[in-house]
Parts: C-alpha cells; sequence; structure tokens
C-alpha cells in the first residue's frame, strides 16, 4: 500500500533534491549563491528545506558573520 504524500511534503522534497542536486556539482556555496539558483522560491523555504537536509545530516551549515555556509557531508558525493 502507497502512502499519498501531501503537495506540501512533495514541494519540500523536490527543493531538498535540487539544493542537493545544486551541491554535488559545488560541494560548497553561501546561502545567497542557493538563493539566486532558485528564485522561484523565497528564503524561508529554502532555509526550512537546507535546515530539513542538516538534521538529515546531508549538508552542514556554517555560520558566518552576515552568512551561511552550506558544505555537502562526503558521504552524499556521487563517486
Amino acid at each position: 500500500m502507497k502512502i499519498a504524500r501531501s503537495p506540501s511534503h512533495a514541494a519540500a522534497e523536490e527543493i531538498e533534491q535540487r539544493v542537493l542536486d545544486l551541491l554535488r556539482t559545488k560541494h560548497r556555496l553561501m546561502f545567497p549563491e542557493i538563493a539566486n539558483a532558485f528564485p522561484e522560491y523565497t528564503w524561508h523555504r529554502l532555509l526550512s528545506a537546507l535546515n530539513r537536509l542538516r538534521e538529515r545530516r546531508q549538508v552542514e551549515l556554517l555560520a558566518h558573520r552576515w552568512d551561511y555556509e552550506v558544505l555537502l557531508h562526503n558521504d552524499h558525493v556521487p563517486k
């Protein structure tokens, strides 16, 4: 039996996957670079997605004085 996902859950997964795909090409980005790559998403939605990815240990968020750096964890980089 397949469990139906809500549209908001599917949209959240899509954002997460797109961010991971971008990070797989660069491995580390500053938050504004991610925001510029996905102008269709609000900063709030992007930060929420990054926080979920951080909680699952797929990315690391490093706080800088005025920004965040996003790092893809090595075990999520294709070999």
